[in-house]
């Protein structure tokens, strides 16, 4: 469990400022042992001088916790996630999660709220 949160709060971390312009972001590889499968989308950044992340190829960080994700971007997150997360660490971004089980499910639900997010059931 422990894990699996740890695996939650850093792609949490990694995944909410890295799209812009309502664009969206989908994710997917594996983190410590735990298949990735999600999507990011964000508001527009305030003004056209904020920086733009971009999405594409790797998430930076994450080879160095045994990690192998890829990034891409895409025209909106697809329907079917199985929970979101609203507004993590206050950012204008909502986090979708796809093919999770019940467990893993808890453990991002508790990295949400950690981190200010509020957890949604669509």
């Amino acid at each position: 469990m422990r894990r699996r949160l740890i695996a939650s709060a850093v792609l949490l971390l990694a995944a909410s400022p890295f799209v812009h312009a309502k664009n969206a972001c989908m994710i997917e590889g594996q983190v410590l042992g735990q298949i990735i499968n999600e999507c990011t989308e964000t508001d527009p950044p305030a003004s056209e001088d904020a920086p733009k992340p971009q999405c594409n190829s790797s998430l930076p960080g994450l080879a160095e916790i045994g990690g192998q994700v890829s990034a891409r971007p895409v025209a909106a997150c697809p329907s079917g996630a199985v929970a979101i997360c609203d507004s993590p660490m206050n950012a204008k971004a909502r986090i979708y999660y796809y093919k999770r089980n019940a467990a893993q499910i808890a453990a991002i639900k508790q990295a949400c709220e950690m981190q200010r997010g509020q957890w949604v059931k669509p």
